[in-house]
Parts: structure tokens; C-alpha cells; sequence
């Protein structure tokens, strides 16, 4: 493996954002870029996504202290790290779809749905721009090679790549195939510059990772059917409220371990393919942007996998920007999933779609507002997330949470006040995305339950 630029410490005065920021030996290059991601000599001309599904933030790098993941560990220390993210939905249609828009999906004007009957659950429409086809406007060959069918051609939002496979399989099934297709589209001289997206299954339950990287499940009492089985684990959700306290805390340390050695499992290939980018010489003029399209609950707010609610365990994000010459850092300002695609074409200076609500990284008002939505297994849910404080309301029971997340991170406290002048202004804006939204619904229902107790 070729060996990844020596670095040190060196403190940058380019935004407040910006902190511990890291830079290469040599910075007798001058600085490109923008404000908040900065590089040494130009920007790299090609583009790499790697987006992993279902991998809670953390357990993630330097948002995690599980130490799950040490090759990843040694790309956040390199890259630019968004510390205070947020993704736009809770699964991988409605979150993979508004991501690569740059817009949320009320925006769009089509809502991703999971739960319903098939002719309710309507794919992206036809036309519908993305990331890859503005890329394409520019020249771009772009691949995407996904193992998830909800990020495909099937469901429309692989719209605009020049070529959408689906493998199936592991990471480096993905990786294998992805790379291919480079090779094959440069070799006819149709990739001059070019776009490779990668989305990995992994840690996606069921969780059936190699025996070698399940750590601490000896030490447990067994759990007496096969939790590494798709469907005995997703039966087991529905059964957990029915089981005695010492079964319930028993089911859960089974999954956390398992879960557990997915995300070992999914660092460890994603060195393998690193590798293999190095050798190959993929990396070379390369943005590489790391993100995931949801976390995973574990019973912390009453329900296990996701597409539930909006709760930090299944809506954080984490995105991390790497190339050989970026000037590492820590990006502390609100982001959100929608930021990365006009990040991405703010970086190569193409022109901003008039669709793409989304901000350049640096350029989004301390206190915007960030949405979410999702259409799925409790059906229609809302969340914003303003300073620090997030609201979620859910359609069916008409329920609304308050959490300030800046005194309580895991959300535990409720702290919802139908009175409170700033909680009203929350529900402002986020009443108008569920109304919106619900124009939206195909079929008949479900519709919104409006809270009695709020305008």
C-alpha cells in the first residue's frame, strides 16, 4: 500500500469552524479551495463516494470511543470532519435520494415511502435531477455500484450515472465492480474525469459478520435461536415488548455484539479496498467523501433497526472530506446530508442548480434549520433541528418531543411546551413541512393528526 502523506499539527486561522487542523510536511503549495476546505495546490480533478448504510455515528471514528474502527480512525485524522451533522431521512430510499439531490424530499416534491401497498410507494420521477447529472453536464463519467436495491435504478434516484449496477454481495464486491467500470469507460477514452459511488450493505442487519470479529459473545448466556437470520431477527423486534426485563437486556447485548462486529467487519474491507484504490492509483487526484444514510436504534427510544423515528440513534450523521492534499480539520458548524452535493459542486466550480437547497460547506447561518422526514415503519414523522434543539411530531399519535440537545445529547428529557414561545416557533416551521408533505401521500392516507394543544 502506498504510504499516505506524512502529517502534522498546525494551527489555521481560516474560520472559526475550522479546528486541530492538519496539514501535510510539505505546504510549500499554495492553498486552493474554499473557506472551509482548504488544499494544497489544486483540487483534485475526480470524485469518490463511499456511503455505508445503517452505521450509527457512534460507533463511528472520532465520534465514537468503542474503537471499532481503526482503519477508518487514520482517514478522519487526515480529512475534514463535519462534527455536528444530520441526515434528511431514517432509511435508505428517502435518505440515499434527498442526499444525492441536494434538497430535502418534501423539497423535491416526492416522498420515499416504505410502508404501504406497492402501487402507494411510487419511485423517484422520471427527469428528476441529482449530483451525477450535473457532473455529467460536465463531463463526468460516473459509476454507482450499490448492494442496496433502495439505491437503484429499480426505485429512480440512481438517476444521471452514467452506468448503475447493482452487485449485491460484500464491500469489495462493490469495490471490484465499481473500479471495472472506470477501467473500462477510461480505457474507450470516455473518462477523462470521472465519478465512482460505492454504497456498502454493511452493517445493514441481518448481522451475520465472520466468526473472528464477534467479540464478547462467549461471555454472554446464548440467545437460543439464530439472531444472525434475517427473519428470526426481525421477528424478534415485535417480541421484545413481551419478554421479562433479564430476556430483553439479553437480546439487546446479543445484537450490540453482533452490530458491533459488522462495523469491525465494514472497516475491515474498506482497508482492503483503500488498499486496492492506493495500488491502483484512484487516490491520486481524488475527493473522497465518507458519509452513511442512517444510524441504528437499539431499543434507546422503544424500537431496534430503523425507519422508526427521528432520534438521534437512527437520524445523526457523519461525513468526513479526504484527499492526499486537503488541510485537515474538524468543521464544527451545522451541516446536513443535503450540504454535500453543493459542496461538491462549489469545489469544482460548476454552477449551483436553482433545486439544490443545500449549503456549500462554510456557507450555511449558524442557526439554520434542518429537516427531516420519513414515510415508514411509524408512518410519517417530522423532525427539525435548530440550534441545538430538536422537534420531532409524529402523524398517527400526533405526538410532539422537545429535546435540547445541547444539555442532553441522547434526548432522555422530554422537554416539550406547547406555551414556550420558541418551541411554538419551531412547530411553525415544522407544521409547514408535514403539511407540504402530505400533499404528497399517495393514496389514501395516512394523513397528518394535528397536536390540539399547538397552533
Amino acid at each position: 500500500m502506498t504510504k499516505l502523506l506524512p502529517l502534522v499539527l498546525l494551527a489555521i486561522g481560516c474560520s472559526k469552524d475550522i479546528k486541530d487542523a492538519i496539514l501535510p510536511d510539505d505546504t510549500s503549495l499554495p492553498l486552493v479551495g474554499t473557506e472551509a476546505l482548504k488544499f494544497h495546490g489544486a483540487v483534485p480533478e475526480n470524485l469518490i463516494f463511499l456511503s455505508i448504510d445503517t452505521f450509527r455515528k457512534d460507533h463511528f471514528g472520532s465520534h465514537s470511543t468503542k474503537g471499532l474502527t481503526p482503519f477508518l480512525d487514520t482517514i478522519v485524522a487526515q480529512g475534514v470532519v463535519l462534527e455536528d451533522h444530520t441526515q434528511c431521512s431514517n432509511w435508505t430510499f428517502g435518505s440515499t435520494t434527498c442526499t444525492l439531490a441536494g434538497r430535502n424530499n418534501i423539497e423535491r416534491g416526492h416522498l420515499p415511502r416504505l410502508n404501504g401497498v406497492p402501487e402507494t410507494r411510487p419511485p423517484v420521477p422520471e427527469g428528476t435531477p441529482f449530483l451525477a447529472s450535473w457532473l455529467g453536464d460536465a463531463g463526468f463519467f460516473s459509476v454507482l455500484v450499490s448492494a442496496n436495491d433502495w439505491l437503484s435504478a429499480k426505485w429512480g434516484n440512481a438517476q444521471g450515472y452514467t452506468q448503475a449496477l447493482r452487485p449485491g454481495g460484500a464491500a469489495t464486491a462493490v469495490h471490484k465492480t465499481a473500479t471495472d467500470a472506470v477501467v473500462m469507460a477510461s480505457e474507450a477514452g470516455n473518462a477523462d474525469r470521472w465519478f465512482m459511488h460505492m454504497h456498502f450493505m454493511e452493517p445493514h442487519a441481518s448481522y451475520a459478520p465472520p466468526e473472528a470479529n464477534i467479540v464478547g459473545q462467549d461471555l454472554l448466556e446464548p440467545w437460543p435461536t439464530d439472531l444472525t437470520d434475517r427473519p428470526t431477527h426481525y421477528d424478534h423486534r415485535s417480541e421484545y415488548p413481551t419478554l421479562p426485563p433479564d430476556q430483553q437486556a439479553l437480546l439487546e447485548a446479543h445484537l450490540r455484539i453482533l452490530y458491533e462486529a459488522e462495523i469491525r467487519t465494514i472497516d475491515e474491507r474498506l482497508a482492503t479496498i483503500w488498499d486496492a484504490l492506493e495500488r491502483e492509483g484512484y487516490l491520486d487526484n481524488t475527493l473522497v467523501v465518507l458519509w452513511n444514510d442512517h444510524g441504528e436504534q437499539f431499543w434507546e427510544h422503544g424500537d431496534q433497526t430503523h425507519a422508526y423515528r427521528m432520534y438521534g440513534e437512527e437520524s445523526d450523521g457523519f461525513a468526513v472530506f479526504w484527499a492526499r492534499n486537503i488541510v485537515g480539520g474538524q468543521w464544527t458548524g451545522p451541516t446536513a446530508s443535503i450540504d454535500l452535493v453543493p459542496t461538491v459542486l462549489d469545489l469544482f466550480d460548476l454552477p449551483m442548480p436553482e433545486e439544490v437547497t443545500g449549503y456549500p460547506l462554510g456557507e450555511a447561518p449558524t442557526d439554520r434549520s434542518r429537516f427531516g422526514e420519513a414515510m415508514a415503519r411509524r408512518g410519517g414523522i417530522n423532525m427539525i433541528v435548530k440550534n441545538g434543539w430538536k422537534m420531532q411530531y409524529q402523524w398517527n399519535t400526533a405526538q410532539v418531543v422537545v429535546h435540547d440537545r445541547n444539555t442532553d445529547p441522547l434526548e432522555r428529557v422530554d422537554l416539550f411546551d406547547p406555551t414556550d414561545p420558541w418551541q411554538i416557533s419551531l412547530w411553525e416551521e415544522l407544521r409547514s413541512q408535514a403539511e407540504v408533505m402530505s400533499t404528497l401521500v399517495v393514496g389514501n392516507g395516512p394523513f397528518p393528526v394535528w397536536p390540539p394543544d399547538l397552533p
